[in-house]
């Protein structure tokens, strides 16, 4: 008993509650009538989500987003790719120091088929420049999709962040976690299914 209230402390400390959890999702209808300008959808490697269909238990969400070109793509173009999805925000101080490392296997393993996708749980006004601002200045490349908290519904309803899925090649969830981790946690668990 005393092994799991330490546990669930330990998840608590590294972990910031998700305030978009609570969120209204806004209807498709409602985006319709108000789309915003194709320009505003996306700044380099951060965009708005672009629609989400959710996915049997087990198996990832499919979700899109305009890449840097503008062009749209969804997570399901990357079957055969092993996909690490990290949801956090930029007022989350566990998100932002797991941040750089996660950049780094980003970098490192990208060549041996590993992609990875942020999706940025922030709130507000002019969030495709907030949150591309933010990404400049930690040097983020990887693509980030900013949620209308559709995904993380459709991700069980996240409702602490850090949370990270890791996605097979067949494009089902291998792995699942909440809180900060290193460098070295994140190396351990992608090999495993980069092979």
């Amino acid at each position: 008993m005393k092994y799991f209230l330490t546990l669930a402390i330990i998840t608590l400390l590294s972990s910031c509650s998700n305030p978009s959890a609570k969120r209204v999702q806004q209807t498709s209808s409602s985006v319709a009538v108000n789309p915003a300008p194709a320009a505003q959808n996306h700044i380099g490697n951060v965009s708005l989500a672009a629609g989400v269909i959710p996915s049997p238990e087990g198996t990832a969400s499919d979700f899109s987003w305009h890449n840097d070109n503008g062009k749209k793509v969804s997570l399901s173009d990357l079957r055969g790719k092993t996909v690490l999805i990290n949801f956090w925000a930029t007022w989350c101080g566990p998100c932002k120091a797991e941040l750089p490392d996660i950049e780094a296997i980003s970098k490192e393993y990208a060549s041996k088929g590993l992609v990875v996708i942020g999706v940025s749980e922030d709130e507000g006004n002019n969030l495709v420049s907030t949150v591309s601002k933010f990404a400049t200045q930690q040097g983020l490349t990887y693509q980030i999709v900013i949620d209308d908290n559709s995904i993380a519904d459709a991700y069980g309803n996240i409702n602490a962040i850090p949370t990270s899925f890791l996605v097979g090649k067949d494009g089902k969830i291998v792995k699942q976690w909440v809180g900060e981790k290193d460098r070295a946690f994140f190396e351990s668990v992608v090999k495993k299914y980069l092979d």
